[in-house]
């Protein structure tokens, strides 16, 4: 399938994918799991799930990758894992990138991954699926926004910024520097490891104390799954966060709600 056209490439795959179901499993080696995810897939404890931001479609996309799912093959499942290798984007991997072979690919993939490239994977994802929201409510509302930067940009906008955040790294700040009127949205992804659910939100709570000293407004945005089983720090997150959101409830009017109380619109 390297550097088949569009035409084309459909009846490849599904070629493939017939002749040989098992060619699924290489998959996940594409995008460069760690062995440990890859195992889990293959064992059927988990699946991938990928995030979609546009309204009109599911919040998640769950793919199967176990021995059993290549048993329970059909047609069917050609355009599911079509469907899934155009929106990982290894079409575009297979028709622009890859020069030679897959092992090649592979190879180079596994010898890039060190524990450091792996660790924040998961929050990083989040975060790339939740930007185009903000990107799109900055349009509707004419207001902007910072990714990734710290609070001192807002400085050089005429906003008053003390030495306790100045210093700090945002995932994402709407502003309308008019109105001097700004508000911090920061993407928490738990996938079961680091900080303790309690210490998370605490973090948040102080976040948010030491914002609204400043006169900028907070939000936390999560998947979610961390709560589970810590139902007592979701409730204390609902007690003392102005805007706890999970990401159908971004998708789904929140978001519009907080920028339209936040900047009075």
């Amino acid at each position: 399938m390297i550097h088949c056209s569009d035409e084309l490439f459909y009846d490849k795959f599904s070629d493939l994918v017939i002749k040989l179901h098992s060619v699924i499993l290489l998959f996940p080696y594409l995008f460069g799991l760690a062995k440990s995810e890859r195992e889990n897939l293959y064992k059927g404890n988990e699946n991938l799930i990928l995030i979609q931001e546009e309204l009109d479609k599911n919040d998640y996309l769950e793919f199967k990758f176990s021995k059993t799912a290549i048993k329970n093959f059909n047609k069917d499942s050609i355009e599911e894992y079509y469907d899934f290798f155009v929106q990982m984007g290894l079409k575009h991997l297979y028709q622009n990138i890859i020069e030679k072979s897959t092992s090649d690919y592979i190879a180079g993939v596994l010898v890039g991954m060190d524990s450091n490239g792996r660790k924040n994977r998961g929050g990083k994802v989040f975060e790339l699926a939740c930007q185009p929201l903000f990107e799109k409510i900055c349009i509707e509302h004419k207001l902007k926004l910072l990714t990734q930067k710290q609070f001192k940009a807002l400085v050089e906008l005429g906003f008053d910024i003390n030495q306790d955040i100045a210093d700090r790294k945002a995932d994402f700040i709407i502003f309308d520097a008019t109105q001097k009127k700004a508000i911090n949205f920061e993407v928490n992804f738990y996938n079961g490891t680091g900080s303790k659910p309690e210490e998370i939100i605490d973090s948040y709570i102080n976040r948010q104390n030491d914002l609204l000293a400043n006169g900028i407004n907070f939000a936390l945005v999560t998947d979610g799954r961390c709560w589970e089983s810590a139902t007592n720090q979701l409730e204390k997150g609902f007690r003392h966060l102005e805007y706890l959101l999970n990401f159908y409830m971004l998708k789904h009017g929140m978001l519009e709600e907080v920028i339209l109380k936040v900047f009075d619109k």
